[in-house]
């Protein structure tokens, strides 16, 4: 995931989940870790770019939630973002989300589960 402030300062993490996860799942968990991080970082506005069409269209309201799984994650996303005074959600192409992409292989590649920061 890539954070980026106001002050375009950046903060780029890797995480390894331990845990089987669909695709979608693995977006919500990472979603939910990096509105974490922001709001660690005294973040009070979130603008996310996820290049997942489902995860962006179920929090838009634009595709029905069927799943129970997936509701539980859109019902953690809201609690989360209802602590900030904005939250935007944006779907751009897997094209456009290299950086994020190349920091998802290296935690897959990551024998320890630790999270990685790349300095």
């Amino acid at each position: 995931m890539v954070i980026k402030t106001p002050s375009s300062k950046r903060h780029e993490h890797a995480l390894k989940f331990m845990f089987r996860a669909s695709n979608n799942e693995a977006e919500y968990e990472a979603l939910i870790a990096g509105l974490e991080l922001c709001q660690s970082l005294g973040a009070e506005a979130v603008h996310a770019y996820l290049d997942s069409q489902p995860v962006v269209s179920q929090l838009n309201g634009e595709y029905e939630v069927k799943d129970d799984t997936m509701a539980a994650y859109v019902r953690c996303v809201r609690e989360v973002t209802a602590l900030l005074s904005s939250f935007e959600i944006v779907h751009i192409p897997h094209s456009e989300n290299r950086q994020a992409d190349t920091l998802s292989k290296l935690a897959s590649s990551s024998s320890d589960g630790q999270p990685k920061r790349i300095e």
